[in-house]
């Protein structure tokens, strides 16, 4: 159920993608994938570097992936808006910038709300019945974690240092293990 409501959420994010055009919706879904990608690697080494105690203790994997995305998202958003997008227009055919930015806009939609899936499922709130069985469990989110792990490993490949041979996925399912 959760993998549908992503899609639906993607499809909200095509009629805004298809507002902005391909230049900006491409910008978005960039800085959403990093986002991703360094909250994803860096929440653990947050979580160890600033222990929580208490109750809290068991929401701190998914509070470190919020600020930790939320932050770098703002962050790479603010930069390309001063340096890109406010100051360029690129025009492209009309079709080229309804039909993939509406493509880019539903994968950047449908991988925002994996990512909030992935958060939930980290937190106490998923071993629920109720939410357990909307779908926000590791079996029920594999979908969502394939898709994930596939755009930030083209990241990983870049940013990910030589000796490293954990992948987005690995990553994915230790944050879960937590």
């Amino acid at each position: 159920m959760v993998f549908w409501i992503a899609i639906l959420a993607g499809i909200l994010f095509v009629w805004l993608a298809v507002r902005l055009g391909f230049y900006a919706t491409w910008v978005l879904l960039f800085n959403v994938v990093i986002s991703m990608y360094v909250a994803i690697f860096l929440a653990p080494l947050v979580v160890d570097f600033a222990p929580a105690v208490g109750g809290a203790a068991s929401y701190s994997v998914a509070l470190s992936m919020i600020v930790l995305a939320g932050g770098c998202f703002a962050l790479l958003q603010g930069l390309s808006y001063v340096f890109l997008t406010g100051q360029f227009n690129i025009p492209f055919p009309r079709i080229f910038d309804i039909v993939l930015s509406g493509v880019l806009g539903l994968t950047a939609g449908f991988l925002i709300l994996s990512f909030a899936a992935i958060v939930l499922t980290t937190t106490p709130l998923a071993q629920h019945k109720i939410i357990s069985s909307i779908g926000f469990n590791e079996q029920s989110q594999q979908a969502n974690i394939s898709c994930m792990a596939r755009c930030c490993d083209l990241i990983h490949t870049v940013a990910g240092f030589e000796g490293s041979k954990e992948t987005t996925g690995t990553a994915i399912h230790r944050l879960l293990d937590v």
